[in-house]
């Protein structure tokens, strides 16, 4: 069973309260699941923003990134718009899905100078932090699954807190799970 299986039949919210299943989201095309280190943090912000320069690309390909985050549902509206979101966002109570998609926690010292020169990079660029919700120790990360969720084709797991995974990685991940397979 793979994660993707555990996974499928989870019910989040979106942020405007309305309940969803993961299996509905790769229903009909292949699917970026986002999983932000926090609401309101900095490089959540900035991973929202740099997923959201892409929408247009992700369109075209008939795919669709989801913005996952642990809070409440008005946490997430909040989110998405200070973001300027156009993906929609779910929201979690708890770590359970990030715990099952293999996502870690950090000590809070790990990469002090990596994650402090990606923060004064973002404030410079005018990403600013603000009411931050969840683990402060949470990682993030990035996982394409195919159409019809039968496996993860691309993952990027944080391995410190501005460790972000690039947008174009993402859209190229999505466009090679898009392509039509071949069978004999």
């Amino acid at each position: 069973m793979s994660r993707v299986d555990v996974i499928s039949n989870e019910r989040v919210f979106d942020d405007r309260h309305h309940l969803h299943e993961f299996r509905d989201f790769w229903r009909d095309g292949p699917v970026a699941l986002a999983f932000l280190p926090q609401f309101g943090s900095t490089f959540g912000l900035a991973q929202a923003r740099a997923l959201t320069a892409r929408f247009d690309e992700v369109e075209a390909l008939g795919a669709q990134v989801i913005l996952i985050g642990i809070g409440t549902s008005i946490q997430g509206f909040t989110f998405r718009k200070r973001a300027g979101s156009r993906f929609p966002v779910m929201v979690t109570q708890d770590h359970t899905l990030y715990r099952t998609m293999g996502l870690t926690s950090r000590r809070r010292l790990l990469n002090p100078i990596r994650n402090a020169t990606a923060f004064i990079n973002f404030v410079r660029a005018g990403i600013y932090p603000y009411q931050r919700t969840g683990d402060p120790n949470r990682l993030g990360g990035v996982f394409v699954v195919e159409q019809g969720g039968r496996r993860v084709t691309w993952e990027h797991r944080a391995r410190y807190a501005a460790d972000l995974a690039a947008g174009a990685d993402v859209v190229d991940a999505l466009r090679v799970a898009a392509r039509p397979r071949v069978t004999a």
